[in-house]
């Protein structure tokens, strides 16, 4: 096969890996149809994000970038540019052959590494900046001394609200469970309402809150909705994660 080594790193194993679809402009170049994929709905979330945002031209950062979808989506749709951050080394070295391959190495800027909130923040000066299901892995993947649930509130909020001075526009998801885990959970009753009002109250002299996108099931599949009253109620029949509202913000800290 031609792109043996793209295949090799997409399907190397670790804790969130095979986590996304290829996108678009490469599935071509892998045997899609053979590749074990525990999709976390990207296409869906990208429909709704692109009704909600401008990407052309824009400057475009992607924290946690997982295996690139986003990414190469955004700059497949006009984005000038794109800092795309992963912590998994595999998952990095998959986008950084991918942007090779297509000859996007001038567009894609690749940093192999977790960030770190509070010192890498010159890093992601940009228009557009992706933070997505990220947050609540902090003391895990990421962060050390956090201890409990409400210190693990609290770097949330603070790396949120540093981000704010950094990045014009935000687009946001926040898992219900610290570290991902059941037992440790965020909210008391995991509700959309409970996230939202944290969110809301938390940082909303950082950033203004322009929209929320909740998942719907439809006969057709999964379609993300501005939140209303008969979105908004937690559905257990979707699943956690798609119980995770997408949030579109923009900075109170930066003009234009």
């Amino acid at each position: 096969m031609k792109y043996d080594r793209l295949l090799t790193l997409y399907n190397e194993t670790g804790k969130h890996s095979q986590y996304q679809i290829p996108a678009k402009v490469l599935s071509n170049l892998l045997p899609v149809a053979t590749l074990n994929i525990r999709s976390r709905f990207e296409q869906e979330r990208l429909d709704y994000i692109l009704r909600h945002i401008e990407c052309r031209g824009a400057q475009f950062t992607d924290i946690g970038g997982n295996t690139g979808f986003f990414t190469f989506e955004m700059i497949d749709h006009g984005a000038d540019f794109a800092i795309f951050i992963e912590g998994n080394p595999a998952h990095s070295a998959f986008v950084e052959e991918a942007a090779r391959v297509l000859k996007w190495q001038d567009q894609i800027r690749v940093y192999s590494q977790y960030f770190d909130f509070g010192n890498d923040l010159d890093w992601v000066d940009s228009d557009i900046c992706f933070l997505l299901n990220v947050l609540h892995h902090v003391g895990d993947d990421y962060g050390r001394n956090i201890r409990d649930v409400d210190s693990a509130k609290a770097n949330i909020l603070l790396s949120l609200k540093r981000l704010a001075k950094h990045v014009k526009q935000l687009v946001f998801q926040l898992g219900f469970n610290w570290q991902g885990n059941i037992e440790k959970p965020l909210f008391q009753h995991g509700t959309k309402k409970e996230l939202i009002r944290f969110l809301e109250s938390g940082i909303r002299d950082d950033w203004s809150i322009q929209n929320i996108g909740i998942a719907e099931r439809r006969p057709n599949g999964i379609v993300y909705k501005d939140a209303n009253s008969a979105n908004i109620e937690r559905d257990d029949s979707l699943g956690e994660f798609l119980n995770r509202p997408i949030f579109i913000m923009r900075s109170r800290k930066i003009q234009g």
